[in-house]
């Protein structure tokens, strides 16, 4: 407290002393009228007393109050923040305000990154009681099991009965579930972890379909081989090319007309030719290996696919391909420009090869959105893709095409995923649409 409000409880207290003086001397002089009096007086000085104190406590309180109840909408004026009591309260205030807010961002951020994710993601929490209650849980872990959202543990449970008996004992686990999802079974991989604070027990749930268990596996074995490949032969056939430039160049020095050194000339032109061919191949090895990470920018997906079709005009026209694609509707996305617009390239190069032969041939183009999800379709109404060929599609190198590089869809992949977001497509008779969604 400020030395005002000191001085005004010492003055108050010199008083209730000197009044109990004056009923003591009272007492013992027998004057009864002024013993009633000073006795008076001095419940009036306690109760003035316990008020004054009370008057200065009471801000004290209401932020006690406020920090019990993480209410932190009090606050304390300027003016009685000159006692100190006062500002130390008002200090307090703040620094419980800031705390609970980066704790809310933060909360929020964890959120975000949880919402993100490709893989289901359920986090229970278990206090002293061991009540459990939902502490986070992701889009993806319904859109997998085609639940709804609840927040209650005892009204999840009842939906995911197979998981929750799994997940009772509460411990670390890593499983293969198969589950029926409207009447169609499908194969998971289930994966716990727990995690203990002073105060509750987490148990983190992660659910990941074995066909991205499988893609991600696949992705890591594609990449490894092609590191290694792309250093092995780029060390081989930098010094070979090296060499037969050295040797064609010694035999330009010669007289023309000897056969024998034209001929030479002539193999060394094509060690020369296959040598550059072969580092161009390597260079589209490591597009793939070596994809930076997206450049982040909002910005409008319909503009870009209509900037892009503008591309392909008169590719379109000379074979005769309708393109039909009537969004109107702004649909902004946050994403890397240049990759999204390979993307879209790479997709409609695919529709383009599909259609050749076709009758009437037609390229669809929609957009729609979903939830926090934006979502791409590409249809053709060309070949299709047959039985034989639909594991390979997204294998790098695998291409249908004569002068086809391979790498189209594998880098559409690649930069989806990095996105966070997902490719597939649906081929049926007549028309193969490929499904792009973006976070």
């Amino acid at each position: 407290m400020g030395n005002t409000q000191y001085i005004q409880i010492c003055i108050r207290i010199l008083f209730i002393i000197m009044n109990s003086f004056i009923i003591y001397y009272s007492y013992h002089k027998g004057y009864s009228i002024t013993i009633f009096g000073a006795i008076t007086a001095l419940i009036l000085q306690i109760f003035l007393l316990i008020g004054y104190l009370k008057n200065i406590l009471l801000d004290v309180e209401k932020a006690i109050d406020c920090l019990l109840h993480e209410d932190y909408l009090n606050t304390i004026s300027a003016k009685k923040r000159k006692n100190s009591l006062h500002n130390k309260t008002a200090l307090l205030l703040e620094k419980y305000r800031k705390q609970s807010l980066e704790k809310k961002s933060e909360k929020l951020i964890l959120t975000n990154i949880i919402e993100s994710l490709s893989i289901g993601v359920l986090i229970l929490r278990k206090g002293t009681d061991n009540n459990i209650e939902i502490f986070q849980l992701n889009n993806a872990f319904i859109n997998f099991l085609k639940i709804p959202k609840f927040y209650k543990w005892n009204l999840l449970k009842t939906k995911i009965t197979s998981i929750a008996d799994l997940i009772s004992e509460w411990k670390a686990i890593r499983h293969v579930v198969s589950l029926q999802i409207n009447n169609e079974s499908e194969s998971f991989f289930l994966k716990t972890s727990v995690t203990q604070t002073n105060q509750y027990d987490y148990l983190i749930i992660s659910l990941e379909t074995i066909q991205q268990l499988i893609d991600k596996k696949e992705k890591e074995a594609w990449y490894k081989l092609m590191n290694v490949m792309s250093h092995e032969i780029i060390n081989t056939i930098t010094p070979i090319s090296s060499l037969a430039e050295n040797l064609d160049s010694l035999l330009h020095d010669h007289k023309p007309g000897n056969e024998t050194l034209e001929e030479l000339s002539q193999g060394l032109n094509i060690i020369k030719k296959r040598s550059r061919h072969l580092t161009s191949f390597v260079n589209t090895y490591r597009k793939l290996a070596e994809l930076p990470l997206p450049e982040k920018e909002t910005f409008c997906l319909t503009t870009l696919i209509k900037n892009t079709l503008t591309l392909f005009t008169q590719q379109l026209e000379t074979e005769n391909i309708s393109m039909i694609f009537n969004n109107t509707a702004s649909y902004k996305i946050s994403a890397d420009k240049k990759q999204v617009e390979q993307v879209v390239i790479n997709l409609l190069s695919n529709c383009i090869h599909a259609l050749k032969n076709t009758k009437k041939p037609i390229i669809d183009i929609d957009i729609k959105k979903d939830n926090n999800r934006t979502y791409l379709k590409v249809s053709d109404n060309g070949i299709g893709i047959s039985e034989t060929i639909k594991d390979k599609i997204f294998i790098p190198y695998f291409t249908t095409r004569k002068n086809g590089s391979g790498i189209g869809l594998t880098l559409s992949k690649s930069i989806i995923e990095a996105h966070k977001g997902t490719i597939y497509y649906k081929s049926k008779k007549e028309k193969t649409t490929f499904v792009v969604s973006f976070i």
